[in-house]
């Protein structure tokens, strides 16, 4: 009977094999001799011990499980593993892997679903967990965890020291796409002290560096008692919900080359002629060394890892002969003959300056021939040049020099004969005690240094002052340039070798100007000292700045490049801050030391403001639903372009999706450091682009088939170090997009990952050796503010402007030249944790400083991040948690957009505010914690109030505690006498009785109060700007603002309508309120015309019926009219919104001269 029924699960196992045909049967001995194996388990024994183990090869947790009668057929027709429910299948990791140093091969299969695709059945499979290794040491741990979610495998490093959270988990990822389900594939990852790599199939996928916390535990031993090497077994959410057999798990004691991986995946092809070992492999990279360069080199990079003995031999004996041929079509480029002594090494060949694909055949002698292709695309956007001209952007045009005095806007900067301003002031006043002085202590004592000024440098934008220091064991030269904006850059060499014991920089900011110290993060809950120790991991956590700014007094900030020839302790404190006082220092050099001759440093100083607000600060109305004439954040998945992140305008599909913008409205998304991997530019530069350790992403792209038709591609990001001319290609695609016919409806560049992050690569710059041989590493600060520069420069000749994102990282160096910053995003864990966090956890101080425009100096338009927490946070029954986002807000005067919150709550705040003219630049705001005109009974109520145009006045009551708070508001200084009020948010009418009125204001909540009350209706809408658009899949209407046409005046809404199609307009609406719309409008050729109404209720749901009024049009402007009065019963009586819709049979319509009214 046993054989009987082993015979039935054998038969059945085609349908688990997926790899039949394709895999050879490998015996056990050949399996088991691979070079640097320290643990194998194959299975095919039918058992789950280890067949070869450095360490303890018999499982922990499953010892005597039997395989053979579970009928898992592996990739190679040997058994396999699938673990039951409730199976973890562990083993003691000493001895079998190390923590430090390795590489991994698994086989996988999915039994049960497709990997390659991103949902089962439209279920999200959530993260299923394949290989878990956790090395401890004590309370120490290094962790690796190879898992997927969704078509994407990731491996992940972690480990216990701090710092945690974002930027802190070294991953590398490859994602699926392609993979069938019951369909054998193998996994494998290599990692080191310093990078992690991963393959699918033996072709190499991606590799990162780990962050710089990973020195913590370099010398970390495991114990035997805790560390463990996991199979399948469980951690995050997962239950082996879904089936997944593996295979063949191997682990070496090395990370094996790509060249080896790609080998041992080879040699298990069950076709050997299709299967290619190679004795090296080549690999060909672009060459982009810096900001200028020719572009016209290749580089080929060799591995020698799996030569055969004879050639090895000659590598040693640096006598290995290679010849090499470069070709593009039928011409050659190149060719000779490269000698080669190490087991990786890089040929540059030049002449490669034309588009096309470039192919190099090598070999040894004649044998073992090897080859590789690129495809070099059009690199013809180096050195455009666009925005990099030598003008002033208008809104710096006060910059002016007059022998040593720096004036720009809203500052003055005096400089002496030395490298260092010595005195600085904003609004007309000083902003420091004591100015930025170099203090140098050599073993004589504190040195003193005797400045002489040199010779003066001035271009249109920036200024340089050069000079020379005399001290008694040394000379020093400098040179200071301050730019348009205010950042004086000062650079100086220290000559003559001297013995020196420190090394700083001391400056005293007025004490009344240090109400906050960014670093970037706001430094809160301790102090007044504070000391800081060099962020040589990077990372927006760590301290890149130290600016001590005010409200309304101005700041002033330091920051560094990088830390070339810095002498210190990387554990001890260089950076010290003294809050009450304004003292601040930055030591370079703290330990005794002989400087090497031409010693050179580096350091950045700025004063705050950098440039005036923009014009646009409120309602702004930025993500607004209700409304398409305001801006919104598109082609977040590359609509309209050739990919993610390109800024390049698709030849087809840009006007596609822009033609029924309303101009000046799109807010154009981005990266400031990145592409994809999709991008032909991306792959060539790939090596000397990267930015090692940078975080990858998966993009979705929404890649354009024709006829309006898409599909959505996955790719993933590929980080683009703006030290190489990656600021040319946006700069260049940017211009094209702005020139595009549709270019109009731009109204914003926007650049996502703008920070200040650390870059590690030697190919372009930003990894150099110090003259003490330290590695340097180079913040993006410079390159990057490069960028934004630029585009800032364009854009603003170009009548547009330019948002920042960089969480809370603001740097004033940077993000300073932009017109607004957009922050926020940061918080979605904490609103995971408690949705009512903007009012319960963040603190006032961070309102009032990093979100504050007077403070950073930019427009700042908030980004809430509710939605991105929970999906459901959208819900009305959770309109409470986006009520009390605004109540911090409002009551500091924060603009926000509408983007992941809910949009019922945010637009009826616009509604109100706008109606009242808050918007307005003559609008002038009164914060709670300034203004004494109004007074509140109730503390816990604060008082926020703007003055209006027409002499209105709206008030924010705004109520961050947990208990409702019931007020009397006494507006009598303000406004003496009775009147009448209204509360703008809710809907009801107040009476003011001797300047006082009571108020009940909800927990976490607000309330807007206005006098005297002003009505949203009438409306009169001489068509200034086109209304929004809605039309059918397949439509092919379009729709404009027509300039030459017009009822009374020139200028009417024009539809060539081709299928189903409208304009719309939303307008708030009460249930029981009648209203009526009027429009005139007439046709090309006579036809049929329809103005309705659709009711919308908080959840934005549409309410049936819609209401209509239709009438045949000639060509003569002829008046429609629709009267409707809202029900106060059944679903109307949630109705918040009425979408007015204009429409018509096919062919060419105007409209203009529209009204509504509420009776």
């Amino acid at each position: 009977m046993l054989k009987g029924r082993l015979l039935v699960i054998l038969l059945g196992m085609p349908v688990l094999l997926g790899a039949a045909g394709v895999y050879r049967e490998v015996p056990m001995a050949e399996k088991l001799k691979d070079k640097d194996l320290t643990f194998s388990v194959t299975f095919d024994t039918r058992g789950v011990n280890a067949d070869l183990a450095k360490g303890d090869p018999i499982s922990t947790t499953m010892k005597d499980v039997a395989l053979g009668l579970r009928g898992c057929v592996g990739f190679d027709t040997q058994q396999g593993f699938k673990p039951e429910p409730g199976e973890d299948l562990k083993f003691d990791a000493l001895g079998n892997a190390s923590p430090h140093e390795g590489s991994m091969t698994l086989w996988v299969n999915a039994l049960g679903y497709t990997p390659g695709d991103e949902t089962t059945d439209g279920q999200k499979r959530g993260n299923i967990a394949l290989l878990h290794m956790l090395f401890k040491q004590d309370s120490r741990h290094i962790e690796y965890q190879l898992y997927e979610y969704g078509d994407t495998v990731y491996f992940d490093w972690r480990s216990s020291e701090p710092p945690q959270g974002w930027g802190q988990v070294g991953r590398v990822q490859v994602s699926r796409k392609g993979i069938k389900r019951n369909q054998w594939h193998q996994l494998a990852v290599t990692w080191t002290a310093r990078k992690l790599a991963i393959y699918l199939n033996g072709e190499p996928a991606g590799e990162a560096m780990l962050p710089d916390k990973a020195d913590k535990t370099s010398g970390l031993i495991p114990d035997a008692r805790d560390s463990f090497i996991g199979v399948k077994s469980r951690f995050y959410e997962d239950n082996h919900t879904w089936d997944v057999a593996v295979d063949d798990l191997k682990i070496f004691s090395r990370a094996c080359s790509p060249l080896e991986i790609k080998n041992q995946y080879a040699r298990l092809l069950l076709d050997q002629s299709a299967a290619t070992v190679q004795a090296y492999d080549v690999k060909l990279n672009g060459v982009n060394t810096g900001p200028i360069d020719k572009l016209d080199r290749l580089e080929a990079e060799l591995d020698f890892s799996a030569l055969p003995e004879a050639d090895l031999a000659l590598l040693t004996q640096g006598k290995l002969a290679m010849d090499y041929r470069l070709t593009r079509g039928d011409k050659t480029i190149a060719s000779g003959q490269w000698t080669f002594s190490r087991n990786s090494e890089c040929r540059i060949i030049e002449g490669v300056d034309q588009p096309g694909t470039y192919r190099l055949e090598t070999s040894l002698g004649g044998k073992d021939k090897v080859s590789a292709s690129i495809v070099r695309p059009d690199l013809s956007f180096a050195g455009n040049g666009v925005g990099a001209e030598d003008v002033v952007p208008d809104i710096w045009q006060d910059f002016a020099v007059q022998d040593h005095s720096v004036t720009l806007w809203n500052r003055v900067y005096q400089f002496g004969d030395g490298p260092l301003p010595t005195e600085v002031s904003a609004y007309g006043k000083s902003l420091l005690e004591a100015c930025p002085r170099l203090i140098v202590e050599t073993p004589r004592g504190m040195a003193e240094i005797s400045y002489q000024a040199g010779p003066t440098h001035r271009s249109n934008c920036t200024v340089t002052f050069t000079g020379t220091g005399k001290a008694a064991d040394f000379t020093l030269d400098y040179a200071t340039t301050v730019e348009f904006d205010g950042m004086i850059k000062c650079d100086f060499t220290i000559k003559g070798s001297p013995e020196i014991k420190s090394m700083r920089l001391d400056w005293r900011v007025r004490a009344d100007v240090c109400q906050y110290l960014l670093t970037p993060l706001l430094q809160e809950g301790q102090g007044p000292e504070f000391e800081f120790p060099y962020p040589t991991g990077g990372g927006w956590l760590t301290v890149t700045q130290l600016w001590l700014v005010s409200e309304d007094k101005g700041g002033f900030a330091y920051a560094m490049p990088h830390d070339a020839n810095w002498v210190y302790d990387p554990a001890r404190p260089v950076f010290f801050v003294n809050k009450a006082s304004g003292q601040c220092s930055v030591t370079m050099v703290t330990n005794a030391v002989k400087l090497p001759e031409s010693t050179s440093y580096q350091a950045l100083f700025i004063a705050t403001p950098t440039r005036p607000l923009p014009i646009r600060n409120r309602l702004i109305r930025f993500g607004d639903s209700s409304r398409s004439d305001t801006p919104h954040l598109s082609m977040n998945g590359g609509e309209g372009l050739t990919g993610v992140f390109t800024y390049e305008p698709h030849e087809s599909d840009l006007a596609c999706r822009l033609k029924s913008k309303v101009p000046n409205t799109v807010s154009v998304y981005g990266a400031a450091n990145s592409l994809t991997d999709a991008s032909d530019i991306a792959v060539y530069f790939r090596k000397y682009w990267d930015i090692p350790g940078d975080y990858i992403y998966k993009m979705s792209y929404l890649k354009p088939l024709g006829d309006g038709k898409y599909e959505t591609e996955y790719h993933f990001t590929v980080p683009a170090c703006n030290a190489g001319m990656i600021n040319d290609y946006y700069l260049g695609n940017i211009k094209k997009l702005l020139a595009h016919p549709y270019g109009d409806r731009v109204w914003q560049i926007y650049y996502d990952l703008c920070g200040s992050n650390l870059c590690g690569n030697e190919t372009h710059g930003c990894a150099f050796k110090d003259n003490f041989g330290r590695t340097i590493k180079t913040f993006a600060l410079l390159s990057k503010r490069k960028l934004v520069e630029r585009t800032v420069r364009f854009c603003h000749a170009q009548h547009r402007t330019v948002m920042l994102h960089a969480q809370r990282s603001y740097m004033p160096f940077l993000h300073g030249l932009a017109d607004y910053f957009f922050p926020g995003e940061q918080h979605n864990t904490l609103l995971q944790r408690n949705p009512f966090g903007y009012t319960d956890e963040l603190s006032d101080a961070i309102y009032r400083s990093e979100y504050n425009r007077n403070v950073l100096g930019t427009g700042v338009i908030f980004l809430p991040a509710l939605g991105q927490a929970n999906v459901d946070y959208f819900k009305p029954a959770a309109f409470p948690y986006t009520e009390a986002m605004l109540a911090m807000l409002l009551s500091h005067d924060v603009e926000t957009c509408q983007d992941y919150a809910a949009g019922a709550p945010v637009q009826t705040v616009w509604d109100a505010l706008e109606k009242y003219g808050v918007q307005s630049p003559e609008t002038r705001v009164h914060l709670y914690y300034n203004q004494q005109e109004i007074t509140s009974s109730q503390a816990d109520v604060r008082v926020t109030w703007y003055e209006c145009p027409e002499k209105r006045r709206v008030l924010i009551l705004a109520n961050k505690d947990i208990r409702p708070r019931n007020a009397t508001l006494d507006v009598g200084r303000i406004a003496p006498g009775d009147f009448a009020a209204r509360e703008e948010y809710i809907g009801a009418d107040i009476n003011v009785v001797a300047g006082k009125f009571n108020i009940k204001v909800p927990s976490r909540s607000f309330r807007i109060v206005a006098f005297p009350p002003k009505a949203f209706y009438p409306v009169q809408d001489e068509i200034g700007t086109v209304w929004g658009s809605w039309k059918a899949p397949e439509s092919k209407s379009e729709f404009t603002r027509d300039d030459q046409v017009g009822r009374s005046s020139p200028g009417s809404l024009k539809m060539q309508a081709q299928g189903s199609c409208c304009f719309t307009k939303s307008f708030p609406a009460q249930p029981g309120r009648t209203y009526r719309a009027t429009v005139y409008a007439k046709r090309e050729a006579a036809g049929s015309v329809k103005v309705a109404f659709q009711g919308k209720n908080d959840a934005n749901e549409f309410l049936v019926p819609p209401q209509s009024a239709q009438a045949a049009v000639g060509v003569d402007w002829q008046k429609l009219e629709l009267r409707f009065t809202v029900p106060n019963a059944e679903a109307w009586a949630k109705c918040r919104l009425l979408l007015v819709t204009l429409s018509g049979d096919d062919g060419t319509i105007w409209f203009d001269d529209f009204t509504m009214t509420e009776e």
